[in-house]
């Protein structure tokens, strides 16, 4: 029984440091990075909540360093180079996987087969490309989506909008109408891939309707809230000139469990007692010095005249 043990001990203790992205301590992570993971990562639910439901896909898709804008594909993107360096200079770099920030040219950029992005994520892109003012940071500058090469040598200058869709409306162009996804890519640095987790695996999930209302999508577990997040992504090998990589998402929706709610509300109850105690103490503190001033008193120059006093007595 106990090597048995030892072995389960020990797959445990794998998996667990294979979820760990270990750049995050050799790098850091961008400033703005809000998210975190808001389930345990050993398959468990959220202490305190019930699942709902529960989903997860996974995706192929290719891992580029800044330095690489410069190779030609299929190692690197040339024939993009421009129109990607635009694209990321609209907002401050949100960062690569949990937010990891790799700095100048080893900073990382995700590209995908655009047939290959779910639906839900396709009209989530479009929405944000309706806005047409030029904002800094804004969501619109989190996905680009451009258009495929159509010769040898040929360099593309700008991003394309996506194809209307009855999400987006008839506000696109005829000619992005005109272009098929099987001839365009998606690129973005993967953290952008946090602002709209659920929707990558929502469509034909059993929770579909859920995950598909973003409002209720949230860093931490709250009450009738969705949680995502990538549980796992490939490293491309590199070193073989290869930058094939895949990352698998998982989402769930969940509602406050009866225990967890007794839980939360005695810990809320004990954090208010213990603020009200540390005001009370705070009030009475300010109380005494302010008694102690108008009463002229010091009470450090008081205690040294009292030693000064029993000196001089001996």
């Amino acid at each position: 029984m106990r090597p048995a043990l030892s072995l389960l001990s020990l797959s445990l203790a794998e998996a667990v440091l294979g979820a760990i992205n270990w750049d995050i301590f050799e790098h850091g992570v961008v400033e703005s990075f809000k998210w975190s993971r808001a389930f345990p990562d050993d398959g468990s639910d959220p202490g305190g909540f019930h699942v709902n439901c529960k989903t997860e896909g996974t995706f192929h898709a290719k891992m580029y360093k800044l330095s690489d804008l410069w190779e030609d594909p299929p190692s690197g993107l040339s024939p993009w180079h421009d129109a990607i360096e635009d694209f990321l200079g609209h907002r401050d770099y949100i960062g690569s996987w949990d937010g990891v920030d790799h700095k100048g040219q080893d900073r990382e950029i995700v590209v995908m087969e655009y047939v290959d992005v779910p639906d839900p994520v396709k009209h989530w892109i479009e929405e944000q490309q309706l806005d047409e003012r030029d904002t800094p940071n804004s969501p619109k500058w989190l996905f680009a989506v451009f258009e495929k090469p159509k010769q040898e040598g040929q360099k593309i200058l700008s991003t394309v909008a996506p194809k209307p869709t009855a999400v987006s409306g008839e506000h696109d162009t005829a000619k992005a109408a005109a272009i098929p996804d099987k001839d365009k890519i998606l690129v973005f640095p993967a953290g952008s891939i946090y602002e709209n987790l659920p929707l990558w695996v929502s469509k034909g999930s059993r929770c579909e309707r859920d995950l598909s209302n973003l409002t209720n999508y949230k860093p931490q577990a709250i009450d009738h809230s969705i949680l995502a997040w990538p549980v796992d992504h490939t490293k491309p090998q590199r070193d073989l000139g290869r930058r094939d990589m895949k990352f698998t998402i998982e989402a769930m929706s969940v509602i406050e469990s009866e225990d967890g709610k007794r839980s939360r509300l005695m810990w809320e109850r004990l954090h208010r007692a213990v603020k009200r105690n540390d005001r009370r103490n705070q009030k009475e503190e300010r109380l005494r010095a302010r008694k102690e001033m108008e009463q002229g008193r010091d009470p450090d120059g008081w205690k040294e005249q009292d030693e000064w006093r029993e000196k001089d007595e001996l």
